[in-house]
């Protein structure tokens, strides 16, 4: 009995842990995606080289509905042209039931929503945290990556790169 348990989390083990250490770190290039807003605008971060990029991966859920008003509160205390702020649905939502959840808002967010329907974002990035919070850097670096976290702690770190 010992013996299955243990070769039952070896298995495990090895086939997981690669999933997640492929998960792009601070100083790698964050990877490409080209994806909709919900209005279907297309945006890829390839065109956003040059600016630094506050990046929500999120899904239909409180956490990120906070986490999503916290970056209204750092729109409306950084504006500046080489800044840009994007939230993804990254559970492969449809269009339909994202549009109703952001209506649910108390404010209307003020950044772009995309929506990664065949889940490519959430898989090239492995997103394990709801919400998943990433910083890019004007080289396309991945200079933060990061649960939760609130505006006051965003907007000093973020007057330092703009």
């Amino acid at each position: 009995m010992h013996t299955k348990i243990i070769s039952s989390f070896l298995i495990f083990f090895l086939f997981t842990v690669p999933a997640f250490a492929a998960a792009p770190k601070v100083g790698d290039v964050a990877p490409d995606f080209s994806l909709s807003t919900i209005d279907g605008k297309n945006i890829s971060l390839e065109n956003l080289k040059g600016k630094v990029v506050l990046l929500g991966m999120f899904h239909i859920c409180v956490p990120c509905r906070q986490q999503a008003l916290e970056f209204n509160k750092v729109l409306k205390e950084l504006k500046n042209p080489d800044f840009v702020v994007l939230g993804v649905n990254t559970a492969g939502d449809s269009s339909k039931d994202v549009q109703e959840y952001l209506n649910d808002f108390p404010e209307p967010v003020g950044f772009p929503y995309l929506l990664d329907p065949d889940r490519s974002m959430n898989k090239a990035y492995i997103q394990r945290d709801m919400p998943t919070v990433l910083i890019i850097g004007r080289d396309g670096k991945l200079l933060a990556r990061t649960p939760w976290v609130s505006a006051d702690q965003l907007i000093p770190y973020l007057k330092k790169l703009l």
